[in-house]
């Protein structure tokens, strides 16, 4: 199976384009009266490149644990009524195999690579944590050689760190919230290359109590610093993983309803496009100002849905003067609604460029 068919089963898929375009035909879905003039929408899955592009046509990827254990008596604090209270001790000897178990298993859902694998047991061999001590090239190029990796993706440091606050509130109340952070760096390292690259990836969550007339109620509210922490290390490394493969993101299109335009709104709705659009070009040369805008608007959609954006493009901004030429302050609007679209459409365009 082809990476990009992987979602399939949820989605009909559009033939020709290296990036597939999905689009779930729920064509029942809604109907927006907008005066007098009829639309429904449906939805559109579109790819995203992905937010790291390092990794890149780097096909077997070896996940690298070169991070020490935080040490427990650092990074958490205790505030009451606006106070500090002492320091607290958190073991967090697992957050470090939380964060690369997970990215490690995202990035291998992500079916973007032939191969993910971790080497969990650190090879860090220093005892000071606040250091970090990256692999030397040699140490590198003897992972790459040993596992046959393309590229390793290094854990050098994991810092967890937490606030957690409890204070009255003007009704007599108690509030209390932990919020919990994370900063982590990581080297990629590819293999028979003395280049590499290093960056950072930090991430937070806030947990925030019910108000509560006693303080030991609003903390019971909260999960443990453990708890949460270790919870924020398998999040950041879930996130981290998938920055590196495109996403999917959902959006709506916007098809106009007119008994004019009836005959490839039935063809349409069976995603048979090209006999949509030979319908609609039958009514854009009307004189029916309405009808013909309408139709150039369906039909820049019928072409998106083939993977023709340059001719999706061009009955869009042909909608757009067509509206702009029905002088009334619907056709104005609706002249607004297309050049938005017109913008997403010649976005997308660049994204799938670069995929």
């Amino acid at each position: 199976m082809k990476k990009e068919q992987r979602v399939k089963t949820k989605h009909f898929s559009v033939p020709k384009l290296r990036v597939i375009c999905l689009a779930s035909l729920l064509l029942v879905l809604c109907s927006l009266s907008l005066s007098a003039q009829q639309q429904f929408y449906f939805s559109v899955d579109e790819r995203y490149p992905a937010e790291r592009t390092q990794l890149q046509n780097k096909q077997r990827i070896l996940v690298v644990n070169n991070a020490l254990k935080q040490p427990n008596d650092f990074g958490h604090t205790t505030m009451v009524d606006g106070e500090s209270h002492g320091n607290v001790e958190v073991d967090l000897s697992r957050s470090v195999l939380y964060c690369l178990f997970s990215t490690t298993q995202t990035m291998e859902s992500t079916g973007e690579f032939d191969a993910v694998e971790l080497m969990d047991i650190s090879q860090n061999y220093s005892t000071n944590y606040y250091t970090r001590t990256p692999l030397t090239y040699s140490q590198a190029e003897r992972l790459c050689a040993d596992y046959q990796s393309d590229a390793l993706l290094i854990l050098n440091q994991l810092v967890l760190y937490d606030i957690l606050e409890s204070f009255p509130t003007d009704d007599g109340t108690y509030y209390t919230y932990l919020q919990a952070y994370a900063q982590s760096h990581w080297t990629i390292h590819y293999a028979g290359q003395s280049r590499e690259v290093s960056f950072t990836q930090s991430d937070t969550l806030l947990w925030e109590s019910r108000l509560h007339y006693t303080r030991a109620q609003s903390l019971n509210d909260l999960p443990s610093r453990q708890e949460a922490l270790l919870y924020l290390a398998r999040e950041l490394g879930n996130r981290l993983g998938s920055s590196f493969a495109p996403s999917w993101q959902t959006t709506r299109r916007y098809i106009y309803e007119l008994p004019e335009l009836q005959a490839g709104l039935d063809t349409f709705r069976l995603q048979r496009w090209n006999s949509a659009i030979n319908q609609w070009l039958i009514i854009i040369d009307s004189k029916d100002k309405k009808a013909a805008a309408c139709a150039a608007a369906n039909i820049a959609i019928a072409y998106e849905m083939l993977g023709d954006y340059a001719s999706a493009c061009d009955y869009s901004q042909r909608a757009s003067s067509l509206f702009g030429a029905w002088k009334t302050a619907y056709g104005r609007q609706q002249q607004v609604n297309i050049r938005y679209y017109l913008a997403q459409l010649q976005a997308r365009q660049a994204r799938e460029r670069d995929l």
